[in-house]
């Protein structure tokens, strides 16, 4: 029988630009991997992908903090920096913009999900993702 599996914790601070949501996937596949997991899943992966990119499109600041911690149980993301130009909320879809989706996918892939009010004006938005659906399939 297998010991349970460990906990991941990463901590990552990356700059506020587009390149910063590929790099997020790869940290957290390989923090995931190197702790003898089969790396971050296509839920996993598509949480992270929106929630640095809003951070991205949507925060202030120069860098963005990524955090990803792995229990048994689940896999926790999170996404802090300076307070964002709109406080992150869930819209409904529609067709007439091409924006907007991305925290109800967050949503749709997490069990849960939210949005916290930090020290010296930071904001940090979390998602959890169940560990089966983080480790179904592999993030690129």
């Amino acid at each position: 029988m297998r010991d349970p599996s460990p906990v991941v914790s990463l901590h990552h601070r990356l700059p506020r630009r587009l390149m910063a949501v590929r790099r997020a996937r790869e940290l957290a596949k390989e923090a995931l991997t190197s702790a003898g997991e089969d790396g971050a899943g296509d839920d996993l992966a598509l949480v992270i992908t929106e929630l640095v990119a809003n951070a991205v499109r949507h925060g202030r600041g120069r860098r963005i903090e990524l955090r990803v911690e792995a229990d048994v149980a689940s896999v926790r993301v999170e996404v802090e920096n300076r307070r964002w130009t709109t406080r992150p909320r869930r819209r409904l879809p529609s067709d007439l913009r091409t924006t907007g989706r991305g925290l109800a996918l967050v949503a749709a892939c997490s069990r849960d999900w939210g949005v916290e009010a930090g020290g010296r004006g930071r904001t940090r938005v979390w998602a959890e993702v169940d560990r089966e659906a983080a480790e179904a399939g592999s993030a690129g």
